[in-house]
Order: structure tokens, then sequence, then C-alpha cells
């Protein structure tokens, strides 16, 4: 009698089985190994752009923050640029009327000076009748009792540093409560 042993060749068919179904289960395994390093590598980056995206949102509301602080003070400053302007031209204004009251000042104690350094240099003998002043040129008429009179008088004139330019238009004799005198007209020109 023969005998066949059946059970050996069954287990090791079930070995060979239990072989491939491990292979195969391996097999499956990596698909599932290579799918769950995918999704992982997903959801990294999903966190990291993510992260991103929430720290540049912040970036941006800490600027428009700034944006709105500093279009504020360019506001402020525009309002105190403005009042230094008006501040300025205020005290453009006020520098021009000072200048005019000096202007005018000056002006107006030339023709006293004048006419006090003019009577300075009369001789005894001779007055004035009439004096105008229009800067630089003043106009003298007056009355002497000598030619003689009349020329020290020019010669006074021409000799003071402050004038310029005497010139006699006329000279004429006649006579005042019957007493024989020179009337004469002269002008010059101012050198202050």
């Amino acid at each position: 009698m023969i005998r066949i042993n059946l059970l050996a060749e069954r287990k090791q068919k079930d070995k060979k089985q239990k072989k491939e179904a491990a292979v195969v289960m391996v097999e499956k395994r990596k698909a599932p190994a290579f799918l769950t390093i995918l999704l992982a590598g997903i959801i990294g980056t999903c966190l990291v752009v993510g992260l991103a995206y929430f720290l540049l949102q912040m970036n941006i509301d800490s600027l428009k923050t700034e944006y709105q602080e500093n279009n504020a003070r360019i506001a402020d400053m525009k309002k105190k640029i403005d009042e230094v302007k008006k501040y300025e031209a205020l005290n453009k204004a006020i520098d021009a009327k000072s200048n005019l009251i000096k202007t005018l000042k000056k002006s107006q104690s030339v023709p006293a000076r004048l006419l006090d350094d003019v009577s300075k240099l009369l001789p005894g003998d001779t007055w004035l009748t009439s004096f105008s002043y229009s800067s630089p040129t003043a106009v003298i008429e007056g009355v002497a009792f000598t030619n003689n009179d009349v020329v020290a008088f020019i010669e006074n004139l021409k000799k003071a540093a402050d004038y310029a330019e005497v010139y006699l238009e006329e000279s004429k004799q006649g006579t005042i409560d019957k007493v024989e005198v020179y009337t004469f007209k002269l002008n010059f020109k101012t050198r202050t």
C-alpha cells in the first residue's frame, strides 16, 4: 500500500498562499503608506500656507493701521504748514508796513532836517520866502540885501557834503517897502 501524504502538499500550498497573501498585504500596505505620506505632505503644505496667510494678513492689518496713522499725521502737518504760511504772510505784511512807516518817518524828517541845515548856511542878511522838497530835489526862494549874500549862500550850499548840483535859476533886483533887495530862486539835489 502506498501511502500518499496529501497533507504535506496542502501545507506547502497553504504556506505558499500565506506567503503570497503576505506579499500582497505588504504591497497593500505600501500603497496606503505612499498615500499616507502624500496626505501628510498635503496637510503640511496646507498648514504652512495657512500660517503664511495668517502672518501676511497680520502684516497687512498692521500696515493698514500704520497707513491710517500716517495719513492722520500728514493731515495734521498740512494744518500746521497752513498756519505757518499764514504767520509768514502776516509777518511779511507787518514787515512791509514797518518799512513803510520807516520810510514815511524818514521822508517826514528829511524836509525838516533839510530846512534846518539850509537855515544854518544862510548868510546874516538873507532869508527864505519859499521852500519845497520833492525827493531828491529842493527848490528855495528867498530875499537878500546884496547880491554878494546870494552868492555866499550858493557857495555855502556847494561846500556842504549833503547837497549837489546847486543851480541858481534867477536873481532879480527889486524893492520891498522902499528897500532895495535881491530876490532869488535856486534848486539843488540832496544826497541822502
